[in-house]
């Protein structure tokens, strides 16, 4: 006969999980936009995943100083290739998405992340698979289709977005794991310091001297980065794949937001539809996690 299962986080961890998710999706609808507009400004595609991790290191320079050796020092370098790999694939893919479709379609299908992070979640980390976490997930997705038009011609920049999807989840499921003994810094600083060595041959034969708008947009992008990534890490160590994964669904309406503002996309009634249904998928995990 199986264990039973290990009770949930607090009620009050798990929606402060929900919050740090939310932000941390908004971190990386920032970040997208940033990156997006320094590719429009001319800068090579290669250049961006390079510059990222070598912006990266910067801002995380004050603590790596602080912290000497011992801040990349690590017991579980598995762990963090895997993370690593995952990241990289799916970093690469989202920016051919965010690059070849207009940014909130792209965002909405990179949304079904959240059903590939529940099954996910139950294989890698045994989690329950919850009736109620699954039909929310469900409702969320459902409103995802009503944003991404999937009866549209075939887009190779959609199959990037269901890539960048399947791949962001098992970054979520990496950080998890690793959350529980590595602090947030050293992950982001293993994964910075993967890119650099990966994209680095690539940035070269690629080479093009970037504007000063492209190399403010990388950083301030790069910046929005590792916020969203610590802000990713505090919601892994605080609920369950399966509570978070949904409230990400809420990056649509952003991009969609940003996408008009920056971008003159024009979004549709399906946005108001599709918006509503993440809403009332997020708000049904909300009144879940308070019943504990």
């Amino acid at each position: 006969m199986n264990a039973a299962p290990a009770a949930g986080p607090p009620r009050s961890r798990a929606l402060a999980g929900m919050g740090f998710m939310l932000s941390a999706t908004l971190a990386f609808a920032a970040m997208g936009a940033c990156f997006r507009l320094a590719l429009e400004d001319g800068l090579p595609l290669a250049l961006v995943p390079f510059a990222r991790g070598a912006f990266t290191l910067l801002i995380l320079s004050p603590w790596l100083l602080r912290q000497g050796p011992s801040a990349l020092a690590t017991r579980r370098p598995k762990g963090h290739l895997a993370r690593g790999a995952a990241g990289i694939a799916s970093f690469m893919l989202y920016l051919l998405a965010v690059h070849w479709m207009p940014l909130a379609d792209a965002i909405a299908i990179m949304q079904a992340r959240p059903l590939w992070a529940l099954p996910l979640a139950v294989l890698l980390l045994g989690e329950r698979l919850r009736r109620e976490r699954v039909l929310a997930a469900l409702l969320g997705f459902a409103g995802v289709l009503a944003i991404a038009r999937p009866d549209g011609d075939f887009s190779f920049g959609a199959v990037a977005a269901v890539g960048s999807g399947i791949t962001g989840a098992l970054v979520i499921i990496c950080m998890k794991r690793l959350g529980g003994t590595e602090p947030g810094p050293r992950i982001i600083a293993w994964y910075a310091i993967l890119s650099i060595l990966v994209w680095g041959p690539v940035s070269a034969l690629f080479w093009r001297t970037p504007s000063l708008l492209a190399l403010a947009l990388l950083l301030a992008g790069s910046a929005a980065a590792v916020l969203g990534d610590m802000l990713m890490q505090a919601a892994a160590r605080r609920a369950e794949i399966g509570l978070l994964a949904p409230v990400e669904y809420v990056g649509i309406p952003a991009s969609a937001v940003i996408g008009f503002l920056l971008f003159a996309e024009q979004p549709g009634w399906r946005l108001a539809i599709g918006t509503g249904l993440m809403l009332a998928a997020t708000v049904w995990l909300a009144r879940g996690a308070r019943r504990g």
